[in-house]
């Protein structure tokens, strides 16, 4: 009987004008019910690849606890990209996006969800599960090593086994999609710096700053009080340093980030610095045959302005882009000649790009994530 019922069922539903059927993605509970319809029947397939990659993104929100963890920062970071464009067309959407950010996260999920330039295809949601294994789960791994359970394993951690032993409450995980998402959402502000045609609209610093004090919320980053020279003449402090508590926002006392205790800033600063984290990078330059850096390192007075360039480049190219240090990938073989290319642009360029100071802190007006994390952090470390 059930068989027949189901038959029956089809053939009412085959029987609507295909006007009719185009419109079912809109009416659907989640991606599992969209893969579910598509995999009927030809006519219902072809139905369903009409639907706007909108509301392809809309159905796989419902569904990102079980397909996009950890939810929501992975389907977040798919979507970024989409977000920074919009964000690009006008000044009034670069306000919307950076005034909403004392709420977090849910700030960028809401906006994702409300505006029809952000959306996944099919093939972007398989590319993904893709991503997962041959990106996602090693780098995964590498950072847990640098700032992990795997660092912290280190024979004789605090006794000389590391070179940079501290106390770090991390989740490797959120810290990859951390250092991804801010590359999907301001990578492409690196273009109008390595090529001079480009007339691309960037995202400002500011913005940048409201993006990490709120999307990676950490204890160093709620110190802003004690940080240097951010406080004026008529008592309050520099916004752009100073954090806003909002209700909702990830600094509400009642707000599960708060209680975590997780240092997501500190753990990409150090990430960023680590000795273990650092050859990678190299080695995917050397094996580019992008050589030589134009210095050995980045994190000492007077650091080569070129090589904070070189690398910052390198580790905001998002998601896909982290694929780069792993050796033998198609990823890796297909970003070598734009390896080249980065070293060879930013080798041509005659002065320094133009820096913000907050505080005591420079960052650099192409996005310098180093620069960044130091400015919202600053306050943490007593004289910073």
């Amino acid at each position: 009987m059930e068989s027949t019922t189901n038959s029956t069922a089809a053939l009412g539903l085959l029987g609507l004008p295909r006007e009719i059927l185009i419109m079912l993605p809109d009416y659907l509970h989640n991606i599992e019910d969209y893969m579910n319809v598509a995999s009927t029947c030809r006519t219902l397939r072809e139905a369903m690849s009409t639907a706007h990659p909108h509301t392809i993104l809309c159905l796989a929100w419902e569904s990102t606890r079980i397909f996009f963890r950890p939810s929501p920062s992975f389907l977040i970071c798919a979507v970024a990209r989409d977000l920074g464009n919009w964000a690009r067309e006008s000044d009034e959407n670069e306000a919307e996006l950076a005034s909403g950010m004392p709420r977090g996260i849910d700030h960028l999920v809401d906006l994702a969800l409300r505006k029809k330039q952000c959306g996944l295809t099919m093939d972007d949601i398989r590319k993904l599960h893709g991503l997962r294994f041959s990106v996602i789960n090693p780098v995964a791994d590498l950072i847990d090593k640098c700032i992990g359970e795997q660092w912290y394993q280190t024979p004789n951690f605090w006794n000389g086994g590391v070179d940079d032993a501290y106390t770090i409450n991390a989740e490797a995980p959120q810290t990859l999609f951390d250092l991804a998402t801010y590359g999907e959402l301001f990578g492409p502000d690196f273009e109008p710096f390595v090529d001079s045609l480009s007339s691309r609209r960037m995202l400002k610093v500011d913005t940048r700053l409201e993006f990490v004090k709120y999307y990676m919320p950490d204890y160093a980053v709620r110190c802003f009080e004690a940080a240097r020279d951010i406080k004026r003449p008529d008592g309050s402090y520099d916004p752009r340093r100073a954090i806003v508590i909002h209700p909702d926002g990830p600094y509400d006392d009642n707000n599960e980030y708060q209680r975590s205790g997780t240092y997501n800033v500190i753990a990409l600063k150090w990430l960023m610095k680590s000795s273990r984290w650092r050859p990678h990078w190299r080695k995917a330059r050397l094996d580019a045959g992008a050589g030589p850096d134009f210095a050995a390192s980045i994190y000492e007075d007077n650091a080569n302005w070129r090589q904070i360039m070189l690398e910052n480049v390198m580790q905001c190219q998002g998601l896909e882009g982290l694929g780069m240090i792993l050796p033998g990938t198609d990823i890796a073989e297909q970003y070598k000649p734009k390896i080249r290319e980065w070293r060879e642009k930013i080798g041509r360029i005659k002065e320094e790009p133009a820096t913000t100071r907050v505080g005591i802190w420079d960052t650099h007006k192409y996005p310098d994530l180093w620069g960044d994390l130091w400015i919202c952090s600053s306050g943490y470390v007593f004289g910073s």
